[in-house]
């Protein structure tokens, strides 16, 4: 030990070499070798020397042996397996047939495969890379859940080269498993499995192309004979040819198909060529019409709604006047993924297949061309405003005012059939009604839409107290979070920002290599973006510390919540932010009759919650805040009645006992229109009106002119005070009597006077009679 820490490496050799020297012997040679030394060594010494160097060797490697018989103790061989078959058309027994052979294969290795390992796809083919069962057999091995993975055979894994290798690969290399496959006799423990590997799964490769060709000749074969395909559109179905199942050969032997006319569905497409060509109905109202009638689908159909794009095809098909194309698009399929897509077949070689079928014929040829011309013409009209694949490319940024996220963007649901409202550039409309799914036809313009949430909300967040106090107790509880769990985020968000420049430099060293996949610049430039938010949050987060900021007061929340109501009452994308925050992301619209209008409207309800905003008003929104109590709020969106002051005061002049006429006069309205004004306060008051006739009989004034005893009444009293009869005045006047009669009562009425009959005056005059 002293020679070590003497710094004397170079004479360990020489010591242990002459460790087996006896004593006395070579002990000059050693000396002179050393070159170090200068003093005379025994072999004694020598040899407690190189037994002092050898003990921590002989250490080292007993500690290495500990440690490989801990790990071979702590090891244990854990067995999965996987299992797949194709199609429906196979037996689903094929996975425990499958699973079985790998079980005894394990079996005969000392292994075992526990339930919980045995992963399947039921019915989907080996060119998919995407497979549940395969995802999850991943996901185990890369958790490391077992190393051992038996395979019936290559096939199940893949049939394709370029997805076998690189699983199986990634299994061995990465993941360290042992994969064996039984039927093929790889085990990628044997040297050269590789090779082995690669020749199988070019076989199974081959397979699957023997396969497509062999369906094309199949399906041409039956072409030629008149036979069904499969390829029969609405209007038509399949039945099948009984005793042709005997010449056929397989193990799902069914017999041939032909093509026949389904009455029920070529009822329908009759229709609809009729109100397109006929009564020339446009496509979106012939898309209505069917969903409101609920006509049936093509069998093939996805969705339970027509679409505009559906009648189109059905109008354009050739099928319905006989003749029958076939081939006209292949299937291809990319390699790496298994995903298909369709692509033309050159028209030489699809027309060999065109089939003539006067028997299925559903519509006549001057149908049909007349449906062809006005499509034409359709085309013709709306081809600057359609791309590449004629769809419709809508109006401009600049004309819809879409360019910009409008304040109720993505909000507005419906309530009868929850999908989103659209807006045309003045109205909101239900997306549903226009194909006739939704009952829902009201509409809402956006200057009243915007006018009543907007004042509705601010009542509450600028005036309403309580809610106030709310937000502000919870508001001072999640700055005291904020302030406590600051120091740990920005710590969280350093080692992110180094993991992420790690990733960084790894996909930058990666893309300056050649041949480079597209798909790595991509990732490149989503790393460097979130690696400038995470900068981003962190000078922030860096920065409120920094300024230490006090404890909100409520002097400052009132500014906020100001700030908050300018800010939502701009057409911004921060302004539907701070709406969707406080509405929690959805504004119901339902639709509801009115008393007075014939028309319904739309009523909408949401939910102020006053959490939603407080992240953006303590300056840190990525943080979690405990849910308050949410307000309701319920909205009829009409405009203000211009009507509605009217009744007010019709109402209060009618309870005041003014006739109609003096009403009207009151309101600057004709007579007819007072009686209705009256109807419209009663039914909305939900009483029933009262008779005019009796009512008029308690009335002081019945008439827009008095009445004759009315106007002359003071007449009658001027010949009544100076003693006249009755009889008198009526003559002089050219009266009757009776008017005389009521004329008197009327003046005494009026002034307050009691009235006395013509029979007890009589007698205190000098003259009783004529």
């Amino acid at each position: 030990n002293r020679l070590r820490q003497s710094g004397w490496p170079c004479l360990f050799p020489v010591i242990t070499g002459y460790s087996g020297a006896q004593p006395g012997q070579n002990r000059d040679n050693f000396v002179e070798a050393s070159h170090t030394l200068t003093v005379p060594l025994t072999a004694k010494f020598s040899l407690w020397v190189a037994a002092a160097i050898l003990m921590p060797v002989s250490l080292r490697h007993q500690n290495r042996e500990r440690i490989l018989k801990k790990n071979s103790q702590n090891f244990q061989e854990r067995a999965a397996c996987y299992a797949r078959y194709s199609s429906q058309l196979q037996r689903s027994d094929s996975i425990d047939q499958q699973q079985l052979k790998c079980r005894e294969a394990a079996e005969l290795n000392g292994h075992t495969i526990l339930p919980e390992l045995q992963f399947v796809d039921e019915a989907v083919s080996g060119t998919k890379l995407n497979r549940i069962g395969l995802n999850d057999l991943l996901e185990a091995a890369k958790a490391g859940k077992f190393n051992i993975l038996y395979i019936y055979s290559l096939s199940r894994l893949a049939r394709e080269s370029v997805i076998t290798m690189p699983i199986l690969k990634k299994l061995v290399h990465t993941y360290n498993i042992r994969c064996i496959c039984v039927a093929d006799g790889i085990d990628t423990k044997n040297t050269g499995w590789e090779l082995v590997a690669s020749i199988f799964s070019v076989i199974n490769e081959q397979y699957i192309k023997d396969l497509s060709s062999n369906v094309l000749r199949g399906q041409e074969d039956a072409l030629s004979q008149g036979y069904s395909v499969g390829d029969w559109c609405f209007g038509y179905s399949s039945e099948a040819v009984p005793g042709t199942e005997k010449k056929r050969s397989g193990r799902n032997i069914k017999p041939r198909m032909v093509y026949v006319i389904n009455s029920d569905e070529a009822e329908w497409v009759s229709k609809i060529f009729f109100w397109f060509v006929i009564e020339e109905r446009s496509i979106g109202w012939i898309v209505r019409e069917l969903n409101q009638l609920k006509a049936p689908k093509d069998h093939r159909s996805t969705t339970k709604a027509w679409y505009h794009e559906l009648v189109v095809n059905l109008l354009m098909r050739e099928k319905y006047i006989g003749i029958w194309p076939w081939g006209e698009k292949k299937n291809c399929r990319d390699h790496e993924t298994g995903i298909v897509r369709q692509e033309e077949r050159p028209d030489e070689e699809s027309k060999k297949w065109t089939r003539t079928c006067p028997q299925l014929r559903i519509i006549d040829n001057h149908t049909f061309q007349g449906a062809q011309e006005r499509l034409q013409k359709n085309a013709e009209k709306y081809a600057k405003v359609r791309d590449k694949k004629g769809r419709l490319k809508g109006s401009s940024c600049e004309s819809n005012g879409r360019r910009q996220v409008g304040l109720f963007h993505n909000l507005l649901k419906c309530s009868h059939c929850g999908s989103s409202f659209y807006f045309t550039g003045k109205r909101f409309y239900c997306k549903n009604h226009q194909r006739g799914t939704c009952k829902n036809k009201t509409s809402v313009s956006i200057q009243l839409l915007q006018r009543m949430v907007l004042d509705e909300i601010g009542k509450y967040i600028l005036e309403d107290s309580e809610w106030f106090e709310q937000i502000y107790s919870e508001l001072l509880k999640h700055y005291q979070e904020f302030i406590t769990q600051t120091p740990q985020a920005i710590t969280n968000l350093k080692l992110q920002l180094q993991q992420v420049d790690k990733i960084i430099e790894r996909l930058v060293d990666f893309v300056e290599k050649e041949n480079a996949p597209e798909d790595i610049t991509k990732r490149l430039n989503t790393r460097r973006q979130e690696r400038d938010r995470l900068q981003q949050e962190l000078e922030k987060l860096e920065l409120t510390v920094k300024s230490e900021a006090p404890a909100p007061d409520r002097k400052w929340l009132r500014e906020q919540l100001q700030e908050l109501d300018e800010v939502m009452q701009s057409s911004t994308p921060a302004a539907n932010s701070a709406l969707s925050g406080l509405v929690g992301g959805k504004i119901t619209l339902e639709e509801i009759p009115h008393p007075s209008r014939k028309r319904k409207i739309l009523r909408g309800h949401f939910k102020l919650q006053a959490h939603k905003a407080l992240g953006n008003l303590s300056g840190n929104p990525s943080l979690e805040v405990t849910p308050c109590e949410s307000k309701a709020i319920t909205i009829d969106f009409i405009e203000p009645d211009p009507g509605e002051q009217q009744r007010a005061t019709a109402k209060r002049l009618y309870d005041e006992g003014l006739p109609m006429f003096q009403i009207a006069e009151a309101l600057g309205v004709s007579r007819s229109r007072m009686s209705a004004i009256m109807g419209e306060v009663f039914t909305l008051l939900g009483e029933e009106k009262p008779d005019g006739r009796k009512r008029r009989s308690t009335l002081e004034v019945k008439s827009k002119k008095p009445p004759l005893y009315q106007r002359v009444s003071g007449e009658v009293m001027a010949l009544h005070d100076q003693g006249f009869l009755l009889q008198d005045i009526a003559k002089r006047l050219n009266l009757d009597r009776n008017t005389v009669t009521s004329s008197i009562k009327y003046w005494h009425e009026k002034q307050g006077l009691p009235f006395v009959d013509g029979r007890n005056r009589r007698k205190t005059l000098p003259r009783k009679s004529e």
